[in-house]
Parts: structure tokens; sequence; C-alpha cells
């Protein structure tokens, strides 16, 4: 179980023992004893066993925190609750190169300090510890590798209790494994491998590397507002535009000569494609909307970065082969089909009404659906739309029906007072006849799901030529769903003839798949584009705000806070 914030006060309470006070003063004989003599592997044994009751039981979960107790216990149960870290009394040197990799937890968008990382290292510097001190170091080191193996491995955040419209969450044990390998060496070897391996992640990580290393050796170029730049204006904006061109790797190092303040063709290729990867129009000149994204602090973007890193190791780690992958933030789906790729521009939720992320296997379609209207859009749009025009409900081909139950009555929509009606009080049911004028158009595409959320046609064909597409009610229009429906059944003779049947009858019908298909839903704010930069979308569902607050992350190492 993955938690929105985890307990750091093992340090607060552990660093205690090195000052004197706590625990060490109720083994003070034992440690004045153990000074001048090294600890026998008994004495270190038997405070293991008492370290590690006493450790997991002081920290109590608290709010949506979750501590790896119980696999912690299970390891040192799994050895009769002999330390892992010592052996013949001398630490294992893989407590070192431990402590290297979560050092560099940050690289990964996580905070070292959530792991311990300064307890241990004060720890290691005593020079005759006690064996009470050497048991702590072996718990404390054990407790920080089982969170960095699970952070790592499944993500540190509970995703739906930082966003509850997000329900694609895939958690995988494969992060206990390691506790239970036959030495610290093969431990700590194993923990590179949990992280995600899908090459996104492995370039944003390259990325997330390159604007911390940024934003503390160099700090922000920053870009002047001012008139609009243009090609062949010259100024000293000009020359700071250049700079952070050159900075954020749009514009590559040249060793012709170049007059800095010069706006040329080079410099308009390099503002096109930044404006290109951060959702811009990529007319080439720099106004207002330009130079704010330019000016976006570095430490932002690694902040981002970081957001998304995470967002990854709430996914799975292997992903099918054939799947659909559709890309809220880019208005895209993605569909891996038969070793075909295709792309289609779609239609999402509106903020208001968003689109979930979550994960569902499509077992079939249906060819000229009826909509049934859910009762929250019958409240907010078909009441008003009806009360306006009385004709409205049968110009759209709706049917009204006296309720949701089975063999509900169909009422005559103009015997009913609909002008006395209050949104609350709506009980109709309503449908929409398979025509022309259907919401759904020809194609509805089914992964059940609790969201009652589909991919479908329509017919406002016209919204596919907007740049933010984020217009519907929560389902994912297709831009080609008659291409979809193709694909579906290539090669499946029996789905090709029964698409064919249904689509000559003009009547509901339900084709299923030969196999199901994953599909997933995803939302991501920072992407590789095709040339391996990253893509700064817009937050259009505001869910980066949420992990912000839900994190606190500063993803520069200097800055370790919580």
């Amino acid at each position: 179980m993955k938690h929105l914030t985890r307990n750091v006060g093992i340090a607060c309470i552990v660093c205690s023992v090195l000052t004197g006070c706590s625990t060490h003063s109720r083994h003070s004989s034992e440690a004045s004893s153990s000074n001048s003599v090294q600890p026998s592997g008994i004495q270190i044994e038997s405070s293991v066993r008492e370290q590690v009751s006493w450790m997991l039981d002081a920290f109590t979960p608290i709010a949506g925190q979750a501590l790896p107790n119980k696999s912690v216990l299970a390891a040192y149960e799994f050895r009769n609750f002999e330390p892992i870290w010592i052996k013949d009394q001398r630490l294992d040197s893989s407590i070192y190169r431990l402590v290297e990799i979560l050092d560099q937890a940050y690289s990964h968008g996580l905070n070292p300090v959530h792991y311990h990382l300064q307890t241990i290292k004060e720890y290691l510097a005593l020079k005759k510890p006690t064996a009470q001190q050497l048991a702590e170091l072996d718990v404390i080191t054990t407790i920080a590798l089982s969170s960095y193996a699970h952070d790592i491995s499944n993500g540190r955040y509970e995703p739906h209790l930082i966003d509850p419209n997000w329900q694609l969450d895939a958690p995988s044990n494969d992060w206990k494994n390691l506790l239970f390998l036959d030495s610290p060496a093969h431990m700590v070897n194993y923990l590179p491998t949990l992280a995600p391996r899908q090459p996104d992640y492995q370039v944003l990580q390259n990325w997330l590397a390159f604007y911390q290393e940024l934003a503390q050796k160099e700090g922000d170029v920053h870009v002047d507002y001012g008139l609009l730049l243009r090609l062949g204006d010259q100024s000293p904006r000009v020359a700071q535009l250049r700079a952070r061109l050159v900075q954020l790797g749009d514009i590559r190092f040249s060793a012709r000569k170049i007059t800095e303040n010069y706006f040329d063709q080079e410099l308009q290729t390099a503002v096109t494609r930044f404006q290109k990867r951060h959702q811009l129009d990529a007319d080439g000149t720099v106004g207002t909307q330009t130079i704010q994204a330019l000016n976006v602090p570095l430490e932002e973007r690694a902040r981002q970065i970081a957001y998304n890193l995470e967002r990854w190791r709430w996914l799975p780690s292997q992903l099918e082969d054939n799947r659909v992958w559709v890309d809220l933030t880019d208005y895209t789906a993605h569909i891996f089909l038969n070793e075909r790729t295709e792309r289609m521009k779609v239609v999402i939720g509106k903020p208001d009404r968003k689109t979930n992320v979550f994960y569902g296997k499509m077992t079939y379609m249906v060819v000229n659906p009826t909509w049934r209207v859910p009762m929250r859009i019958a409240r907010e749009s078909l009441l008003p739309k009806q009360q306006e025009n009385a004709n409205y409900l049968t110009e759209h081909g709706y049917h009204v029906y006296s309720s949701w139950s089975i063999g509900a009555r169909q009422l005559d929509p103009l015997t009913i007072n609909w002008h006395d009606i209050q949104p609350e009080e709506l009980r109709y049911r309503f449908e929409q006849a398979a025509d022309d004028e259907n919401a759904l158009g020809r194609y509805k595409f089914m992964f059940p799901n609790k969201f009652d959320i589909y991919l479908h046609d329509t017919p406002a064909r016209h919204l596919f030529n907007e740049g933010v597409r984020a217009f519907s009610s929560g389902c994912i229009r297709l831009e080609r769903a008659e291409d979809f429906a193709n694909l579906l059944v290539a090669g499946y003779r029996k789905g090709q003839q029964q698409l064919a049947d249904a689509r000559e009858s003009q009547e509901t019908r339900v084709v299923p798949l030969n196999h199901s298909l994953p599909v997933y839903l995803v939302y991501f704010t920072v992407v590789p584009n095709t040339n391996g930069m990253p893509e700064f979308r817009n937050d259009i569902y505001q869910r980066d705000a949420l992990m912000k607050e839900a994190m606190g992350y500063s993803p520069l190492k200097a800055k370790d806070s919580i």
C-alpha cells in the first residue's frame, strides 16, 4: 500500500541514542562495558530482536501513512532475527553502496530524507558502536531499504488519496522479494531493477538531472517582457531569448559567428521548437504566453518532471504489446494492435466533468448504439434545453421513459410540464435513438468500468480541429471511430462479418472482440517528444497542483526538504 505521507520520525527517535538519551540510557551499563570491546554476534542478534519489535511498534501509521512494518518484520523472522548488514561482527560493505543509492534518490524525483539517510550516516560514523547501536543501525538500514524499494517500484504516494479521479494504480509485490535474498549485496544490486523500465521514464530521469544541475549551477536566464519579438528584430531582449533557448537545449551549440541580439532564422526555428513542446501556438514569434513559458523557473520544471516520474511508478511495470493508450493531456489515442500503431485525436471530459484515469479491458463494440443519457447530463443539459424548446427532445431523437426500471413506460414528452420540474427532482430516463443525430455516433467501444466511461464516435466532427479538446461529459470521443472498428476485427473473419452485417442492418448490434484489449486512460504533464526533448503540457485538470500539495517536494539535492 502506498501512502500520502510517511513519518520520518525514526531519525528523531534514534538520534537520541547517538546523544546518550532515551533508549541508550536504558542500556547505559551495556554501553559502558561494550565501548572498549567489540560486541559479540550474540549481543547484536539479541539487540536486533529487541529493536525490530521496538522500532516497528514505535512508528504507528498516521493519516494516509503506511510503513513497511510487516515486510521488515517478516524479513527478520525469516532469518531468525539474525542481523542483515552485520556478519562476524563486521559491517557488510554493501551498506555503503546502499547509502550511495539513497543519496541519489532525488534522481528519481524522490527525497533522500524519507530514507533516514542522515541517521544511517551518523551511525556509520560511530568509532566504537555498542551492540545496541549496531542493532539499531541494522534495523533502520533495513527499514530504509524496504521503503526505498517500495517507493521506486510502486510510487511513494497513494494516487487516489491525492486525486480521487485518479483510479489507475497497479501495485507490484516484486519489491518485497529483495528482502529475502541471501546477502546484502544481492539486495542492493536488485534495487535498480525495481524502477520502471519504460523508455519514457528513463528519458525523463535524464531531463530531471539536466534541470537539477542547471538550477544549481547556472540559475535561470530571464527574458524581459515587452513588445512582440519576431524575425528581423534586434534588441537586448533577443539576446536574452537566445541565451534562454541555448540553456534549455532548443538551440544547439554552433561555432559559426552570430549576432546575439539579432532575431535570425535559426532563432525563429528554435522558438517554434520550444513552442511546440510547450503546447503553444507554434508561430515563431515571441509574445506574452511564450515568455511566460520561457520564464518558468528551472526548479519548477524539475518538480513537474518529478511528479510525472511518480505517475509512471503507479503504472504496471510491463505494458501489453496490444493496447489502447489514451493520453488525456495530448488529446490523442495511441493504438497498438497486431504490430500496427495508429494515432487518433480524441475529445476528453471538460474540466468540470473530468475523464477518470484508470485501466479497463475492451471486450465488445456496439454498432448503431442508442444512448441512455446519464442522469447528471439529463439534469444539467437536457432539462434546460427542453424547458427552452418544447420540441427539443423530439427534434433530436430522444425517447422519454417513466423511470430507470426495466419495462418502464415510454412517455410523450409533450404531455409533461417540464417547467415544473427542478433538476434534482428529475426521474425520467432518456434514450437517444440510433441515427445521425445520436451523440455516440455509429460506434461505441466498451470496456466495462464503474465510471461508465467508454470510447465512442461523434457527429460533432468540428471539435477535432480544436487544439484543446476538453468538451465531453467524461467519455472519450474518437476522431476515426470507423477505422478503429475495422482495426479491432482485422484478421478475425467472424468479427468482420458481424461488423459488416451490423452496418448494413442499421440496427443496434453488439460485436464481440476475439480477444480483450487493454485500455489505459493516462495523464502526464511532461513526456519526451519524438526528438527526446521534454514536452511540457497544459495541466488541463490541475492535477499537478494536487501532486505539489501532497509531495511537498524540493527537486534540488541541496534543499532536501520534506
